[in-house]
């Protein structure tokens, strides 16, 4: 995300959602795939800094710290909260069972559903990676703007402006 991208929308000078203007459809589209990549961004520098030395993707980080925040809770609604699909989520439930962090029930009323909830190591993984996170960010959105950071000052705008 180092060089600014040549018809790139600055997000400072589109028209704020709701309001009317001149270039509604386009510049619309524009500050959504802005809003996308800068989420991908982010997305992707949590989970090379902080997730990669737990060998977590942010799905699977997601689908534990889903599970510890709605203990147990059905796999469909972690797949529908995180917004994959229930297949992903077997997958990653599977590698953390595997690991030790999450455990699977059946229950005994309905036989086809599958809830999971945190083991104490996965509870305890969940807290320390919640809190570097945190961490992460915080020093991302302190970032000084400069031209490698664009991405950055687009999120702390979009962040600030939405919070209103």
């Amino acid at each position: 995300m180092g060089e600014r991208v040549a018809g790139v929308v600055d997000i400072t000078a589109s028209a704020s959602p709701g309001v009317k203007g001149a270039d509604d459809g386009p510049g619309r589209l524009d500050h959504l795939a802005q809003l996308c990549r800068t989420a991908n961004f982010a997305r992707r520098h949590l989970e090379t800094t902080v997730l990669y030395d737990a060998n977590l993707t942010w799905t699977s980080y997601d689908v534990l710290h889903l599970a510890v925040m709605h203990r147990p809770v059905d796999t469909g609604v972690v797949a529908v909260l995180a917004h994959v699909s229930k297949g992903s989520v077997t997958r990653s439930a599977a590698a953390l069972i595997k690991r030790g962090l999450l455990r699977r029930s059946i229950p005994a009323t309905d036989r086809r559903r599958s809830l999971l909830a945190p083991t104490p190591a996965g509870w305890a993984l969940n807290q320390q990676l919640r809190a570097q996170l945190i961490a992460e960010l915080n020093t991302l959105l302190d970032a000084q703007p400069s031209a490698n950071r664009h991405d950055i000052a687009v999120l702390r705008h979009l962040i600030t402006t939405h919070q209103q």
